[in-house]
């Protein structure tokens, strides 16, 4: 089903646009008008990573006249494989100037806007409400549903992808869609699914050009509802197995009958729908943070590196265990620290290790499995775990700059 078109006409095309948008243009679903449409529309993109790479790219490309980009990031080695709108030289720059430069460079007609910033309760209805499309490239579930609550209060649709390994889903949410058509993620996950460190593109991996498949079709998901063509991704999920090639559709509904606050889809209002308001709306931000760990039972790399001291001084006694992968651990490593990957951290050899009488402290690339390896040993008989704030990265930067980064 065709939805009417997000965003009107424009202003009239000028000639160089007419020339650069020319085999765009000569399809009768988008034509001039559709041309125009794009060029006054205003798209929001979270993430600047393997999924935003392409939607930034193509959606430049494609002569949307405004692209905000958020990420609060710096780039960095292990990002190059799969997030393509950064170059070698942009190693260690923040990636909303970096992919900024990228869009300018490919198209000089589009304006882009940089929000070098974290997605939280307190800034996403702003984020949200000066654009026509948001497109979620992240791959956090606490912010994928503030997000989706915010989208909801304003009207916004979200076009949402992820990908993983060889695999990748997108679909399109939008709590005001007409005919029955509206969908949240809620809808797609009734309950805030964990954090499981074992299922990011850091440990499992993925693949590169998934993420492009991936990306462009969120690219066209987010074209097709400025201009008002085709069939949107609304109560269909499309799933891609790039092991065996194939594409799938998975149709869902709602979840179950919910109370919708009463002022969804007005405009944004800071007295209505402000973090602190108090009317019905802010009930959908009453979402408890997911987190194994609380975040007293962690330290920070300057705090480490002196404790490391102390041990070395005979002054402390602890196990700093690394819970990388080995190929991570050969890239750089904390001297002193056991290497014990995550998946491997309850086994016989692992206690043998790090008894569970003994003071922990454990680490990752950033915080993520060290996190969820604190807990599991918390559970399991040890009394005095704690993470790494930051992890190896955050050593890296602050304490020894000398080593790589990855």
């Amino acid at each position: 089903m065709t939805l009417q078109a997000l965003v009107s006409p424009g202003p009239e095309l000028i000639r160089a646009e007419l020339v650069r948008y020319a085999r765009q243009i000569s399809l009768p679903h988008i034509g001039v008008e559709g041309q125009r449409r794009f060029k006054d529309a205003r798209v929001l993109v979270l993430g600047a990573g393997g999924l935003g790479s392409p939607v930034l790219q193509y959606l430049a490309a494609a002569g949307v006249g405004t692209l905000g980009i958020v990420d609060h990031d710096t780039v960095e080695v292990s990002n190059l494989q799969r997030q393509t709108i950064h170059t070698d030289a942009a190693v260690g720059r923040r990636k909303t100037a970096s992919a900024a430069a990228a869009v300018r460079a490919l198209n000089p007609f589009v304006s882009v806007i940089e929000h070098d910033e974290e997605v939280t309760p307190s800034n996403v209805l702003e984020l949200v409400s000066e654009y026509d499309v948001v497109v979620d490239g992240t791959d956090n579930f606490e912010v994928q549903y503030v997000l989706d609550a915010a989208c909801a209060l304003v009207g916004k649709p979200i076009v949402w992808g992820s990908v993983l390994r060889f695999d990748g889903q997108v679909t399109v949410f939008w709590a005001t869609a007409p005919d029955g058509l509206d969908r949240m993620l809620s809808d797609l996950y009734p309950e805030q699914p964990g954090a499981d460190p074992a299922e990011s593109c850091s440990v499992a991996g993925v693949l590169g050009p998934v993420c492009a498949a991936i990306g462009a079709v969120m690219a066209t998901e987010t074209l097709k509802l400025l201009g008002g063509f085709g069939t949107p991704l609304l109560g269909r999920m499309l799933v891609h197995d790039a092991l065996d090639a194939s594409w799938s559709e998975v149709p869902f509904g709602h979840a179950a009958p919910s109370a919708r606050a009463a002022n969804i889809g007005e405009p944004y209002s800071i007295t209505k729908q402000g973090v602190r308001a108090t009317g019905p709306a802010t009930k959908l931000f009453e979402r408890s943070p997911v987190s194994d760990s609380p975040a007293s039972d962690s330290v920070t790399v300057s705090e480490l590196a002196e404790l490391l001291a102390a041990r070395e001084r005979g002054e402390a006694d602890f196990v700093l265990v690394d819970v990388r992968e080995p190929h991570e651990n050969q890239l750089v490593s904390i001297d002193g620290a056991e290497l014990v990957p995550l998946g491997s951290i309850l086994s016989d050899a692992a206690r043998e290790i790090l008894p569970p009488q003994e003071k922990v402290i454990v680490h990752c690339h950033h915080d993520g499995r060290s996190r969820h390896a604190a807990a599991v040993l918390r559970a399991n008989g040890w009394e005095d775990v704690v993470f790494v704030q930051g992890g190896i990265d955050a050593w890296v930067a602050e304490v020894e700059p000398d080593k790589p980064r990855y």
